[in-house]
């Protein structure tokens, strides 16, 4: 009984640090607006899975005005970024844009990242409620961070706040953003990070361990499914989320 609640407790934070995370945000002069989204994990991620949900200011009746799709079929590997900017923004961004769009913030805009397998907000940029703000969101002791600045996450971030944006605005937790200049450019599809610094030994070791055993959402022993989100439970206590996609 007490494998079983430890199953069912290690789902949330496996979950926060196996998805896509916003790594950049840039609310500029004229229409210099971007997004930049990051694989902070040792998958491939494929974008299918994913939607860019936005609200102009706030969310009316709670329901996401836009959910838009990315590139169909496109695949994010461990360690790379996509790019969204406005289509009429600076050329250096159209140069370097992996989409583009309308649809970015003035600065008190809400942008999640949702996730269609988990059906849930796995990252947001501003307060998803009926309400909106003037002007934009403090961040980190700044005032009005997301209006005429650039906001980029912190190295240590491997996962995203799951839709609680007081999780990274620095108001009930350390902040998880660097706020700089209006339009800064130079870090953009070159995000840093230490979500990937173990060592040759601990990913040998990764790789002896032995499966005892698999079992679903719901704690049930079961047996490999493809299409279905699966826990993989080691030999040595560890717990590993996968699904096989055909």
């Amino acid at each position: 009984m007490k494998k079983l609640l430890l199953i069912l407790m290690i789902p949330f934070s496996l979950f926060s640090q196996s998805t896509l995370i916003f790594s950049e945000y840039g609310e500029g002069s004229s229409n210099n607006k971007w997004l930049e989204i990051y694989n902070p994990s040792f998958m491939n991620v494929t974008l299918d899975d994913y939607r860019y949900n936005f609200c102009w200011n706030g969310c009316d009746s709670m329901q996401w005005e836009f959910s838009i799709a990315f590139d169909s079929g496109y695949v994010l590997l461990p360690g790379e970024t996509y790019l969204l900017v406005h289509y009429n923004s600076d050329s250096i961004l159209l140069n370097i844009a992996n989409q583009t769009t309308n649809i970015l913030s003035n600065g008190n805009d809400v942008a999640g990242l949702y996730c269609i397998s988990y059906d849930t907000v796995v990252d947001i940029i501003g307060v998803f409620d009926t309400s909106n703000v003037n002007i934009g969101w403090n961040v980190d002791g700044v005032l009005n961070a997301t209006q005429n600045h650039t906001m980029i996450r912190k190295t240590e971030v491997c996962g995203g706040n799951i839709g609680d944006w007081s999780l990274s605005d620095g108001s009930s937790a350390p902040s998880q953003w660097i706020v700089g200049v209006i339009d800064d450019f130079s870090d953009l599809n070159t995000h840093l990070s230490d979500c990937f610094i173990p060592t040759s030994v601990t990913l040998l070791e990764s790789f002896r361990r032995q499966v005892v055993e698999i079992r679903d959402l719901l704690g049930r022993e079961t047996n490999f499914n493809i299409n279905q989100l699966l826990f993989y439970i080691y030999d040595d206590g560890s717990v590993e989320k996968r699904m096989v996609i055909e």
